[in-house]
């Protein structure tokens, strides 16, 4: 287990700051943990298991989708 920056969380799901941030405000994705002062990180497998979450979803859909 390791702790992400907000640049490596960027590269890792490909979506800008802004964006996540938004999405950790709407509680779709995981919120980061103070690690230092006013730093911030996420834990890596929380956002591995968000990733997934995400290729589950569209692949189910795709499924539907096809299944009509």
């Amino acid at each position: 287990m390791r702790f992400l920056r907000i640049n490596e969380v960027r590269e890792r799901i490909g979506l800008g700051r802004t964006s996540i941030y938004k999405m950790v405000n709407e509680g779709t994705f995981p919120k980061p943990v103070r690690v230092l002062g006013k730093k911030v990180a996420w834990v890596d497998s929380e956002v591995d298991e968000w990733m997934l979450e995400r290729i589950a979803e569209q692949r189910d859909e795709v499924i539907s989708e096809i299944s009509y």
